[in-house]
């Protein structure tokens, strides 16, 4: 715990975020008149050309200053967007009372609930932070004191009974799994939209969203927007960050990139999974607009929240990961490649192969194919050439090349370990998908 400047009752208090972001600034000045200083007094490298490996190695106390600056600087960043967001979402509610009036409370944790699931042995709704423990570790519910149901069948047994009993929740959540065909159901718009329609008459938010999702696929926008603004009023933060694409887009409605930036901010704080909030956030982050400086870090920030939800198409896959090689080559301009254990081009690596796959680009296709070509010619850890015709390469991300096995373990425990995707596929399989992993 940080103490906070003016202290003088021998007692500690937590910073608040306010006296962090001024302390972090003034910590990344003072790195960077030591970074001046260093630079100043060595022979340190200059900047390579992009693309190219660098023929030696940047000296260790540079890294190190780097490292110490792209830390403070990178949490000075997300603390000023945790700054911005709630004050947007602050007057968001202010300006719109009736969401708060309209949605529940947790019985658990007793806050606001924009994030839920359903408990169906008695269909009580409760915030997703508090439920997937409560699923995990318990075999009873806190709130009846019945036994949670298992197995797909006893599952599936219980939401048709609810749903037959008009229950709105149980007719949604059985609605759901026909239009994604889950749970052993084959997938039948028909009874879906059947379905959600008698949850929606209810007044079901979530009902709302999915009948707005089905319009849009029919190409019936307008009614889709209205049924999203319906489901939005009363809290549905996927309707909400729906009708942020429409105000991106100009689809409808005016473009509005304010008001894009502002109800998408509202729901990615609210709704921290929900992955078109977070893609629209990251787009503005990337490029500048709607209110927002350009900035890598929150880009960064959004689009990794978003991209392990759903296989994006390769539009934002490729702009995940330039912003990915943009922060690298921000942070350490003396090196082609930056040091392992601070690398992202081997994820950035990966996206874009993934996005290259589904599309033809003229910049995107030969600039991965110069890289990959330039990673073939020297030795990823000690940077002597590979006159080999089979170097060691790592099998997991394809994006670092050995002189031998040697090389190869010393920059794993070096910190390729943390780089490589090797983790990241197993996350995105599990998902269930990326089936193609």
């Amino acid at each position: 715990m940080e103490k906070a400047e003016g202290e003088d009752n021998g007692e500690e208090r937590e910073e608040t975020v306010e006296e962090k972001i001024d302390r972090l600034g003034r910590e990344t000045d003072d790195l960077y008149e030591q970074l001046r200083r260093l630079l100043s007094s060595s022979s340190s490298p200059s900047p390579p050309l992009p693309c190219t490996l660098p023929p030696v190695r940047v000296p260790e106390p540079l890294l190190k200053l780097r490292r110490a600056i792209k830390e403070k600087h990178i949490e000075r960043e997300l603390l000023l967007e945790e700054q911005r967001s709630s004050k947007v979402v602050e007057e968001y509610l202010k300006d719109n009372p009736s969401i708060l009036e309209k949605v529940d409370d947790c019985p658990i944790c007793l806050d606001p609930m924009y994030d839920w699931g359903f408990f169906l042995c008695c269909g009580k709704t409760v915030c997703e932070s508090c439920a997937e423990p409560l699923l995990a570790t318990n075999e009873t519910c806190p709130l009846c004191r019945e036994r949670f149901p298992s197995g797909t069948y006893e599952v599936m047994g219980i939401l048709r009974e609810k749903a037959a009993e008009g229950k709105d929740w149980a007719q949604c959540l059985l609605g759901q799994k026909y239009h994604h065909g889950m749970s052993g159901l084959a997938q039948d718009e028909h009874k879906a939209e059947s379905l959600f329609r008698s949850s929606a008459a209810q007044g079901n938010s979530n009902a709302q969203y999915y009948l707005g999702v089905i319009e849009k696929k029919r190409d019936n926008p307008s009614e889709a927007f209205q049924l999203y603004q319906a489901a939005a009023s009363q809290g549905d933060m996927a309707a909400l960050s729906a009708l942020a694409m429409y105000y991106h887009q100009g689809d409808v409605v005016r473009e509005d990139d304010m008001e894009a930036v502002r109800i998408a901010t509202v729901s990615a704080r609210l709704q921290n999974a929900n992955p078109r909030a977070n893609l629209v956030l990251g787009h503005y982050f990337a490029f500048g607009g709607g209110g927002l400086d350009r900035s890598m870090v929150r880009s960064v920030h959004y689009l990794k929240r978003a991209i392990g939800e759903f296989d994006l198409n390769p539009d934002t896959t490729r702009r995940y990961a330039a912003a990915l090689i943009n922060i690298s080559s921000s942070y350490y301009p003396e090196c082609a490649t930056p040091p392992s254990g601070d690398n992202n081009w081997p994820e950035a690596l990966f996206w874009y192969r993934r996005a290259i796959a589904q599309l033809t680009d003229a910049e995107t296709i030969p600039f991965v194919e110069s890289y990959e070509s330039k990673i073939k010619e020297m030795c990823a850890y000690c940077y002597k050439s590979l006159s080999t015709d089979k170097p060691k390469c790592c099998t997991e991300c394809k994006a670092a090349y050995y002189c031998s096995r040697e090389c190869q373990a010393a920059d794993w425990k070096a910190g390729h370990k943390k780089d490589c995707v090797k983790s990241l596929k197993k996350r995105l399989r599990a998902t269930g998908k990326f089936n193609d992993l």
